[in-house]
């Protein structure tokens, strides 16, 4: 009887199994909530300058460069981001510096939070966001190949620890017309605790360092007035069936001036991407952007020598003027990849029309090879050539210089 019993329930519990239909589907798994994700894009990049027309430009730096950022997702539709960024914050350290002939490793190298925000989707093609954010302004810095040529973009055009709110909505997802996006965000330059540095840097203003142990109202700049009427616009398209391959990035970007400004600065930014798959092993990428700044610095306040000096005290003279600017940095490149390896030529130029004290156009030339080397990790090596502008002197100066980077892509 007791066989009999057990046999009995062991058929009831299998009854539901059984009378499933075997061609349907399994249920799929509960989704768990919350959820963390990892992603980091790191680079350890050498530069070797072998010769230079400015001394202190030779020799070799070592620094690390990227950024790791976490996604804490709470439900379906809320989360929080959060993204840390490494790099060196003295005046130029992050495209090579001034070694004066010997090597220097990740000197001024900085840690920092480059955003802290929360996303609420109320709907699927909508994002609402509220906390720090990095500005939707060029795509160079995220999209650009090569060693230096994306950081040459992130160090021209990137804004990052914007406090405000942003949103982004997807107008029309159409598999005729492709995807299209419009993302727009109103804030003002962080001047919290949040913006401080967790590594050691000075408050304010050394002007050899391009950031300080906190933003404070005392360092100006553009957008750094303490009220919202900063915002950026931007709008995104790609998965377009009669342009396959092909992006584009458009955006504006405006920012009442600082403590030391005079005037609004107003960005204008258009970046073109287009990949031609050969095969199923090769491809090729055409990419170019053209970012330009109107009232560059907010038109800042600045006291200009006029060539004579004070009869009676010998001190030199000068008059207060504002320094007017419009700033124009472009990108042409292309990268040919064959499997896991990859070849890429680009040439950037940095044009600055000054009022007062014009500088000439600064140039680079970056050819870099490189291969993926499995587990996220990437190994490129190239060759920079630059034409480029430098307070020792009026004119350019030439260097020549060798590049490397180890790369690591992944996330958790």
């Amino acid at each position: 009887m007791k066989r009999a019993l057990l046999l009995c329930a062991a058929l009831a519990l299998a009854a539901p199994a059984l009378a499933q239909d075997p061609g349907a589907p399994p249920a799929e798994a509960q989704v768990r909530f919350p959820q963390l994700e990892t992603e980091i894009d790191m680079g350890l990049i050498g530069v070797g300058t072998t010769r230079a027309t400015y001394p202190r430009r030779r020799g070799t730096s070592v620094f690390l460069f990227g950024d790791i950022d976490f996604g804490l997702h709470l439900t379906e539709t809320f989360s929080i981001q959060l993204g840390l960024a490494t790099e060196p914050i003295g005046e130029g350290d992050s495209t090579g510096g001034f070694p004066d002939g010997g090597v220097i490793g990740f000197r001024r190298q900085a840690l920092f939070i480059e955003q802290f925000h929360a996303d609420w989707k109320p709907v699927e093609d909508l994002t609402l966001s509220a906390g720090t954010f990095v500005a939707p302004f060029g795509r160079g810095y995220l999209d650009f190949p090569g060693i230096l040529i994306p950081v040459r973009a992130h160090e021209a055009y990137l804004f990052n620890q914007l406090l405000g709110a942003s949103a982004a909505w997807t107008w029309l997802d159409d598999v005729r017309f492709g995807q299209h996006e419009v993302t727009g965000m109103v804030y003002t330059l962080d001047r919290s605790f949040l913006s401080s540095t967790l590594i050691t840097r000075p408050s304010c203003c050394d002007p050899r360092y391009e950031r300080y142990n906190r933003n404070t109202a005392a360092q100006g700049g553009p957008g750094n007035d303490g009220t919202f009427d900063n915002f950026a616009l931007a709008f995104d398209g790609d998965r377009m069936p009669w342009l396959p391959g092909f992006s584009y990035h458009l955006a504006l970007l405006s920012q009442a001036p600082g403590s030391d400004g005079t005037a609004r600065e107003w960005g204008y930014a258009v970046s073109l991407r287009y990949r031609h798959e050969w095969n199923r092993e090769q491809s090729t990428l055409l990419f170019a952007e053209g970012v330009q700044f109107r009232n560059a610095g907010g038109r800042p306040r600045i006291d200009v020598p006029t060539g004579t000096s004070d009869p009676d005290t010998g001190v030199s003279d000068s008059i207060a003027t504002t320094l007017a600017e419009r700033e124009t940095f472009f990108t042409l490149g292309i990268q040919h990849r064959v499997g896991p390896w990859r070849g890429s030529v680009a040439w950037q130029q940095w044009q600055r029309k000054r009022s007062v004290d014009p500088v000439p156009n600064e140039n680079w030339i970056e050819v870099s090879f490189g291969r993926e080397i499995g587990s996220g990790f990437s190994i490129d090596v190239g060759y920079q050539y630059a034409r480029q502008f430098i307070d020792e002197g009026p004119e350019r100066g030439t260097a020549h210089a060798i590049l490397a980077r180890l790369g690591y892509r992944g996330g958790l």
